[in-house]
């Protein structure tokens, strides 16, 4: 198995298992922990999808999270696991939660921008004005208490033709950009780096500007998979050490849970 060549320990902090709507059935709790200790890893954080309550079972995914700790507690296999969730914000202001889910939850990532569903707010208008929609989204996401990691920023499924993240990017204000960065350093929230960002450059590439912006006030990035499939998770590992050499990244400038602290 081919492994990064990079003393930066390998991680996802953002995986999905068969749990989420979305994941493949090989994605296993199980079958991805073999997979990331075949793979070298360090940490393998799950963090599998909420949606509002008509759509995702409350109880039955609470349980099934409790099930995956006592599962990993009582397997102490030799990679660190994590159970978390991925959240996202509904529109301005509105975030989808769940207080069930959240004590189980050992950290909480938060994607502003799934707009691809029905029930998350997604407006049209001009790039600039998508891109101030974006924005509202990332300040809701950031005022929440729970937010670990904002997933994806300006890297998530836009409706509206034309509307790419490097547009949406390039027409953004800077200004109220620098703001929310100033938001989430005081809030201790880290961005997310993830193939939405990195594998798309012709989509997303400008929007690197925003994690060498982060990076330079000092703020932490989470660095995830998002695999919803066994393949993309030796996909990321493969690709690792691009990221961690564009960004030179280290261990120091990475998010950690608050047990590693």
């Amino acid at each position: 198995m081919s492994r990064p060549d990079t003393p930066v320990p390998i991680v996802s902090h953002h995986t999905h298992t068969d749990l989420s709507l979305c994941g493949r059935a090989d994605m296993t709790l199980e079958a991805a922990v073999a997979a990331a200790v075949e793979q070298g890893y360090r940490t393998l954080g799950f963090c599998d999808h909420i949606h509002i309550d008509s759509i995702t079972d409350r109880p039955a995914h609470a349980e099934r999270l409790r099930q995956y700790k006592a599962r990993r507690d009582e397997a102490d296999w030799p990679v660190q696991v994590l159970i978390g969730g991925e959240f996202e914000v509904q529109a301005k202001g509105a975030i989808v939660e769940c207080d069930e889910i959240l004590d189980v939850c050992e950290y909480v990532v938060v994607a502003p921008n799934h707009y691809q569903l029905d029930w998350v707010d997604s407006i049209a208008g001009t790039c600039a004005e998508v891109a101030e929609h974006e924005l509202d989204h990332i300040e809701t996401a950031l005022n929440w208490p729970h937010t670990n990691i904002l997933a994806h920023p300006f890297a998530g499924t836009v409706r509206e033709s034309g509307h790419d993240p490097n547009g949406m990017w390039e027409a953004a204000d800077k200004g109220r950009i620098r703001a929310l960065l100033d938001l989430a350093q005081a809030r201790g929230v880290a961005l997310e780096i993830q193939p939405k960002l990195w594998y798309h450059p012709e989509r997303t590439g400008r929007v690197t500007e925003l994690i060498d912006w982060w990076l330079e006030m000092g703020g932490l990035v989470a660095l995830g998979s998002d695999a919803h499939a066994l393949a993309p998770l030796q996909t990321w590992t493969e690709r690792y050490s691009e990221i961690i050499e564009r960004f030179n990244l280290s261990a120091e400038k990475m998010w950690w849970p608050p047990s590693d602290k």
